[in-house]
């Protein structure tokens, strides 16, 4: 294999793809993944990286990266690798990419100098660095508030995200913009497949091919309710739906980030001090990722995702999705039950939508303490957003071992719910035989007229 590498100076170009990037002391990480963001090929892109307060050498870094990036010769690099056959294809890009991936011990993780990224940055790349100071021990989260900084900032075309202990391969932003562009005009945003690496544990790789697996926006929508359908830093979005989806959000901003202090929920990403949520109750608190993507589907958005592993998410043993406490079962439950009775109560959920028919019952199948705790939720819920001119779902609680169905003709209503309360893959996939096995025997009319759906 030859390589051929030629740099010509070129006038700089504006963002297509704009990157808000959220830090909050993310040493040893940060380097690669700004890194990543930075050699992307073929596209042009802007990273803006909202810094929250860091105190373990992050902002420092990332300002003397700015500095750097700023004094460099603007460039285009060509890089033509040649050999028999043909150019090197993305698998072999993800081979040289693999290196980055291999740790989730912060004292094995390679990091890069300032001079290192500067150097190796594309031409077609700019970084800009938002400083944001507040109090820890007033405010508890900084994410939403950084996003939200960033997104004001930022003028691409097409708006991404990246958290600052990931990695996307070189080609991962170019893809994307041509799965909107040319690919599928009629999707709002596009989120990729990820790829876990680090520290690898049996159940994020179930949660892995899951996520994976669901591809067209209908999957996405219909799935929500079991677990976040895709990484929201792995989306591309449309600059004007996400300006859309912000006018629809109370107070104007695009994140929120909720948490409960003082006995009342604040929202975090709308100032350092928090403000009150409009619709604040003492339990509707929960990650700003299953916040954004309720709100979305909610607001009639869509998504899609490639069939392609353009994000790399790092795993390792304290990062925030294992400790989190809005990551809870019991948060994100909370939170699945608020938006499930807004959907029965707008007529939004997926099956029901396309009978145009209000829902009256809500029927919970599943065991035990699962089944009890979301029909308290899902109870509290309904009774609390219901209109008053508008009369109240009912919610019925069955015991229900996954493999059993039995419906007959008169249990056909297109009024009525059934909602399989079962997180774990095979007992769904049990359950969707024995429907299929039910429905066998009911005449087509009758089966059109059930509405199905799957929760978590």
């Amino acid at each position: 294999m030859k390589r051929r590498r030629t740099t010509d100076a070129a006038p700089r170009l504006e963002p297509t793809v704009s990157v808000l990037m959220p830090c909050r002391n993310a040493m040893p990480w940060l380097t690669a993944a700004v890194r990543s963001v930075l050699t992307q090929r073929d596209v042009a892109l802007e990273l803006i990286v909202g810094d929250d307060a860091s105190a373990d050498g992050s902002r420092a870094w990332l300002l003397a990266l700015e500095r750097a990036m700023a004094a460099r010769a603007v460039e285009t690099e060509v890089t033509c690798l040649e050999r028999e056959g043909g150019t090197r294809g993305a698998e072999a890009e993800d081979d040289e990419f693999e290196a980055e991936a291999s740790t989730d011990d912060a004292t094995k993780m390679r990091t890069y100098d300032v001079e290192e990224v500067a150097k190796v940055a594309s031409g077609s790349c700019t970084m800009k660095v938002i400083a944001i100071d507040r109090d820890p021990g007033v405010s508890p989260s900084g994410q939403g508030l950084a996003l939200n900084a960033c997104f004001e900032a930022s003028s691409g075309a097409f708006v991404g995200e990246m958290e600052s202990d990931d990695l996307r391969p070189p080609h991962a932003f170019a893809s994307l913009v041509r799965a909107l562009q040319k690919e599928n005009p009629e999707w709002d945003c596009v989120t990729s497949q990820i790829r876990l690496c680090g520290w690898e544990r049996e159940g994020m790789k179930r949660f892995e091919r899951w996520q994976n697996g669901l591809l067209t926006p209908e999957d996405l929508a219909r799935e929500r309710f079991l677990e976040i359908p895709a990484l929201r830093a792995s989306a591309l979005f449309r600059r004007e739906k996400l300006n859309e989806f912000r006018a629809k959000t109370h107070g104007g901003a695009l994140y929120r980030d909720l948490w409960f202090r003082n006995g009342t929920v604040l929202d975090f990403a709308a100032s350092p001090a928090g403000e009150a949520v409009a619709d604040a109750q003492p339990h509707r608190w929960w990650p700003v990722d299953s916040d954004f993507w309720h709100r979305w589907f909610q607001n009639g958005f869509n998504a899609g995702k490639v069939p392609q592993k353009l994000y790399w998410w790092r795993q390792y043993a304290n990062q925030s999705t294992r400790t989190h406490s809005r990551c809870s079962h019991e948060q994100l439950r909370k939170c699945k039950a608020y938006f499930f009775a807004a959907a029965a109560l707008d007529g939004q959920l997926p099956y029901a939508l396309a009978k145009k028919t209000p829902v009256k019952k809500i029927v919970l199948y599943g065991v035990g303490e699962t089944l009890r705790a979301w029909c308290s939720d899902l109870q509290l819920e309904i009774t609390a957003q219901t209109p008053s001119d508008r009369s109240t779902i009912e919610i019925n609680a069955t015991e229900h071992k996954p493999g059993w169905a039995r419906w007959a003709e008169t249990d056909a209503d297109a009024s009525v719910v059934h909602a399989f309360v079962f997180g774990m893959a095979p007992a769904r996939a049990k359950i969707a035989r024995a429907i299929d096995r039910s429905f066998k025997s009911l005449p087509e009319s009758a089966r059109k007229a059930f509405n199905v759906v799957y929760i978590a």
